[in-house]
């Protein structure tokens, strides 16, 4: 009888232990929903830009073990947003210990410079500089733009840092190989070479971050127009000319620059479909002058006609 009352006790305290571990679970969930469901109340007011909203909500639901390293970030921003700047450095150490992503790393570290910038402490800003690109920051107009950075912008090491962000920004810029065909960048007036006669306009210009050339064409004493765009293929690691016109089109490929020429070689259809192979060189003549020279040959390159020849001078 003695072991029947224990074992009834028993039953009833592990009963009872089990309820209030259940118990406690489902507060800590439903706290954990609340808790979660206020950061995004939170991060709406940040996307909204309501500082003083969201540094609130953050305060209210970020503890000190939290490891919400994007959730620290944000509230360190609607801190320096709302003029604590001292709180703000706190929040953004905290996401850099909780940060894993480069990016969020790379952010967090630029708004430590910007505080450390304002208090001008040069050599913590530089150093946090320096850590957000490491991390993979390339946002340079930021640092020429904004005024935490004033006190830096004649330190020889925030020039380094700003080229280096810029270089991330646009690795075509810094590319030597994507550069060679700049020669032929601007306002050009087009004459059939060796005369007077006008054959039309051109305006060239460096876009996509200088991984291309732009060709902007319209022929003169009519309506034809067309564009090329002029890059470095990956494929074959030479320069590449996808020409469009008013009604044709042509690839011209394996591009290269040699002796101040950019070399093209391309195939077309001629007369009667036959095929065409060709020759397209642009003629580097100093700082005002290219010409452009197309010719083709239907005999494997026994003979040759050609097809266009075209002197650019720049307009001033």
């Amino acid at each position: 009888m003695i072991k029947l009352i224990n074992g009834l006790i028993s039953a009833k305290f592990i009963v009872s232990a089990a309820s209030a571990i259940l118990l406690i679970c489902t507060f800590q969930g439903v706290f954990a929903q609340n808790q979660s469901a206020n950061i995004k109340k939170a991060d709406s007011l940040y996307m909204a830009k309501d500082w003083a909203g969201a540094k609130t909500l953050y305060t209210q639901n970020l503890k000190d073990t939290s490891t919400n390293g994007n959730a620290w970030n944000r509230l360190g921003f609607s801190l320096y947003n709302t003029g604590d700047m001292d709180a703000a450095m706190r929040a953004y150490k905290k996401s850099i210990t909780a940060a894993r992503n480069p990016l969020l790393k790379a952010s967090v570290y630029s708004r430590m410079a910007r505080i450390n910038g304002l208090k001008n402490n040069k050599d913590e800003a530089i150093t946090n500089i320096d850590s957000a690109i490491n991390s993979g920051y390339n946002v340079f107009t930021e640092l020429d733009s904004l005024r935490d950075f004033n006190a830096l912008r004649n330190e020889p090491r925030f020039k380094e840092l700003r080229a280096k962000a810029y270089g991330l920004a646009y690795p075509c810029m810094g590319n030597a190989q994507a550069r060679q065909f700049d020669f032929w960048v601007g306002e050009w007036n087009v004459y059939i070479t060796g005369t007077k006669t006008f054959a039309g306009q051109s305006s060239i210009q460096i876009v996509s971050g200088g991984c291309a050339i732009l060709e902007n064409w319209t022929s003169g004493g009519s309506f034809y127009t067309g564009k090329s765009l002029n890059f470095v293929d990956p494929a074959s690691g030479k320069w590449r000319q996808n020409w469009i016109g008013a009604g044709d089109n042509q690839d011209f490929v394996n591009g290269q620059y040699t002796d101040k020429a950019m070399r093209f070689t391309f195939e077309k259809q001629g007369p009667q479909g036959k095929k065409l192979m060709g020759r397209f060189v642009f003629y580097n003549e100093g700082p005002n002058q290219v010409r452009q020279f197309n010719e083709t040959s239907a005999d494997e390159g026994k003979t040759w006609v050609t097809a266009y020849d075209l002197t650019y001078i720049r307009k001033t």
